[in-house]
């Protein structure tokens, strides 16, 4: 009878996509509630400003999104090279 070997499975990229679709998602539609929400105050009081201040902030956040989406796929791209050239979780070392 054959021994049926396993071997281990690349990184599943799947949660990163779903991750940063959904992040996108999340950013572009508060944006837009946001602006909205400023937009129809034109009286200039604090819910105005509250708002401006909202949208200012997810503005800068999306600026940041492409540096996160770099990160992300670096963690991926480092943990297949570990995955490949390093010593895996079962294996056992020298103890002393």
């Amino acid at each position: 009878m054959e021994k049926l070997e396993y071997k281990k499975s690349a990184v599943d990229l799947t949660d990163l996509a779903l991750g940063i679709v959904v992040l996108g998602i999340v950013v572009t539609v508060g944006a837009t509630i946001l602006i909205k929400v400023r937009d129809t105050n034109t009286d200039y009081d604090t819910s105005w400003n509250l708002a401006d201040d909202a949208a200012t902030g997810i503005s800068e956040y999306g600026n940041w999104f492409s540096i996160i989406v770099i990160v992300g796929v670096a963690a991926v791209i480092l943990s297949l090279i570990f995955m490949a050239f390093g010593k895996g979780a079962g294996s056992v070392g020298n103890t002393y």
